[in-house]
């Protein structure tokens, strides 16, 4: 039979969950495509203003909505690819003003 050890905690309440990083406040953001490299076309957001730890999570949400890669440039967020129709509607759905820019 297995002898039970009782613990002791210096601790005087539980450990509390880790917070999450607080939502960036509405943002007045444009969204445009570019082409870089001959062919290849780049999905550009400007317009973020916050910290930038904020502005990497945000980044990192939209490379996930899309499912492509990316990079921070300048606080320009950059997505592979022609992906307009979604960033603009997830924008629009968090409550942030978005809108198409250039031609």
């Amino acid at each position: 039979m297995a002898e039970e050890k009782l613990v002791f905690s210096t601790r005087s309440s539980p450990a509390k969950p880790p917070e999450e990083l607080p939502t960036p406040p509405r943002q007045n953001l444009r969204v445009q495509r570019r082409r870089i490299a001959g062919t290849r076309e780049v999905t550009e957001i400007t317009g973020f203003v916050g910290r930038k730890e904020d502005l990497e999570a945000f980044a990192k949400r939209l490379r996930q909505l899309c499912a492509t890669g990316g990079s921070i440039q300048e606080n320009t967020i950059l997505l592979q690819g022609n992906c307009i129709d979604k960033v603009l509607a997830f924008l629009q759905k968090e409550g942030h003003i978005a809108k198409k820019s250039g031609g």
